[in-house]
C-alpha cells in the first residue's frame, strides 16, 4: 500500500453544491406536505446554506402551519367518528 494514496491536502477538499435553488425548494414542500416533523429538520438543514435561507424559512413556516392543521383535523376527524378510536 503506497503511502501517497492516504495523505490529504487541505486544498483537495470538495465542498458540497447545492445546484438548484428551484429543485430544493419544491422538494422541501413535498416533504413538510407528508411529513411536518420532516419538514422542519430539512428546513434546519438547509438553513445552513447562504443562498437557500429564504427558502428554509418558507418550508419552516409550511412545516409548522400543517403540523398544526393536521393535528386539529386529525382530532376533529377522532371526535366526529370519521377515523376509528383505539
Amino acid at each position: 500500500m503506497d503511502n501517497q494514496d492516504l495523505q490529504t491536502n487541505n486544498d483537495d477538499k470538495e465542498k458540497i453544491v447545492l445546484s438548484s435553488k428551484k429543485k430544493w425548494f419544491w422538494l422541501g414542500i413535498a416533504i413538510a406536505l407528508l411529513s411536518p416533523v420532516s419538514g422542519v429538520i430539512l428546513a434546519v438543514a438547509l438553513f445552513s446554506e447562504p443562498n437557500l435561507k429564504k427558502a428554509s424559512l418558507a418550508i419552516l413556516a409550511l412545516s409548522f402551519i400543517w403540523g398544526i392543521i393536521s393535528f386539529y383535523l386529525n382530532n376533529w376527524l377522532l371526535s366526529s367518528g370519521y377515523l376509528p378510536a383505539f
